[in-house]
């Protein structure tokens, strides 16, 4: 084969590919993103909402918030280990990233802008999805 025709991948032995052929779309699979201006990425940010926000508590989450200048609302999560394992942690952090992207943001009010820290309790490892998105949107929609 020359320069022209690239030599085909093994598909047998040692060099064949391990599993199936990922899909590769030119643009996003679904328009349903959380994009990057709506997290706080920053642990100075994180820790400054809550050490300076007003707080809330529920029976599975506590919430703190605070105005910003960022000119935009933006949502982050704290979610502590209490003896868990790295699934449970994944799954509940997933899980309210989940909610704060489809059913909170698209409630919270532009203006004035704000950041809004959500930490779990220990008890929220064992709460089933349905429970934490009525307890998370009712919290925020008490907070507004």
């Amino acid at each position: 084969m020359g320069a022209g025709h690239p030599v085909p991948p093994a598909q047998e032995g040692a060099e064949a590919p391990h599993g199936a052929v990922a899909v590769q779309a030119p643009e996003p699979i679904t328009s349903e993103r959380f994009p990057r201006r709506a997290r706080l990425t920053r642990g100075s940010d994180l820790t400054g909402c809550w050490a300076a926000g007003r707080r809330r508590r529920t029976a599975h989450l506590d919430l703190a918030w605070r105005p910003n200048l960022a000119g935009h609302t933006r949502t982050g999560t704290i979610v502590p280990r209490y003896q868990s394992s790295a699934v449970a942690r994944n799954r509940l952090r997933r899980r309210l990233r989940e909610i704060l992207r489809r059913d909170v943001l698209p409630r919270l009010p532009q203006q004035p802008p704000i950041d809004l820290v959500v930490r779990p309790k220990r008890a929220a490892y064992a709460a089933s999805f349905a429970v934490l998105r009525a307890e998370l949107t009712d919290a925020v929609s008490a907070l507004t």
